[in-house]
């Protein structure tokens, strides 16, 4: 198999991955609907990280139209060989007690991650008022990004990308462990709530085509469906190879910009490469779910 087109950025009329002030967006989940509207999207996924709150609010209390449709999901964080590996959820109903179950169980997760986050960086001599980043959170799930926020707020870091270099990011004394549910478990939780589970963004795993073979195998084992192939900034090998795979054990094509804020031009809000032009696509399964 040979893939023809380009690997730029293009604009779709699907958006199946992308975030909200939820998690750990900057855009209201308002916000993230009124710009697909602007960027003339027919069909919005918002996956916020491990709930789909925004979604329910949305639904709720947002200012909805008739030709952009809005569709419940969710970045799941779990845990595959002791590696951290996240899988989008789509079409879940998120209203039903199974799925809340599911959040809570996030939640409780997230919570503890936060206190020790707090406790080890206070360790650190950094001022942290609990208080003050929660209410920046506005109850979104509490990460290192709304930590980070605060830093610069206080004056603490000169911007986000220097508290994640020295204190937040991989290796340093903010990369606390987080106890995520096994791949198998949040695959499993996706589907039986109604959902089309997706591994997301394979390339940034850093693993050896051997090592992501086994990932894919895995999670297909696990009963899921499909594969972010189409995504800003992956190598042109590895989504050949990618297709090729996706072709030879009928898995679905997927793919999205993984919008978290409008300054930033390589993950615009409905951009991303263009489908391949062989193998099944999971945009065609959705319509005709």
């Amino acid at each position: 198999l040979t893939i023809k087109d380009t690997m730029t950025n293009i604009a779709h009329t699907w958006e199946m991955h992308c975030h909200s002030t939820f998690s750990d967006g900057t855009l209201s989940a308002q916000g993230v609907y009124d710009l697909a509207l602007e960027r003339q999207l027919e069909h919005l996924v918002l996956t916020d990280h491990d709930t789909a709150a925004g979604y329910r609010w949305l639904r709720e209390h947002g200012t909805l139209s008739d030709t952009l449709r809005l569709w419940s999901g969710a970045e799941l964080s779990t845990v595959w060989m002791k590696r951290s590996v996240h899988i989008v959820g789509i079409g879940m109903d998120v209203m039903s007690p199974a799925w809340q179950t599911v959040e809570a169980r996030y939640d409780q997760a997230r919570e503890s991650r936060f206190e020790r986050l707090l406790f080890v960086l206070r360790r650190e001599g950094l001022t942290l008022d609990e208080a003050a980043i929660r209410a920046q959170a506005d109850g979104a799930t509490l990460g290192r990004p709304h930590i980070a926020r605060y830093l610069v707020d206080t004056g603490q870091a000169k911007d986000s990308a220097q508290a994640f270099k020295r204190w937040l990011g991989n290796g340093k004394v903010g990369d606390v462990k987080q106890s995520w549910p096994e791949l198998e478990q949040a695959v499993a939780d996706i589907v039986d709530n109604g959902g089309w589970a997706v591994l997301a963004h394979p390339h940034r795993y850093k693993l050896t085509w051997r090592k992501l073979e086994q990932l894919l195998d895995d999670f297909t084992a696990a009963g899921g469906q499909a594969v972010e192939v189409s995504c800003p900034a992956m190598p042109p090998a590895m989504r050949q190879r990618l297709v090729d795979h996706c072709c030879e054990r009928d898995i679905l094509i997927g793919g999205g910009s993984d919008f978290h804020q409008p300054e930033v031009p390589w993950a615009r809000l409905g951009f991303y490469p263009q489908w391949p032009s062989l193998g099944p696509k999971l945009v065609d399964s959705l319509l005709n779910s």
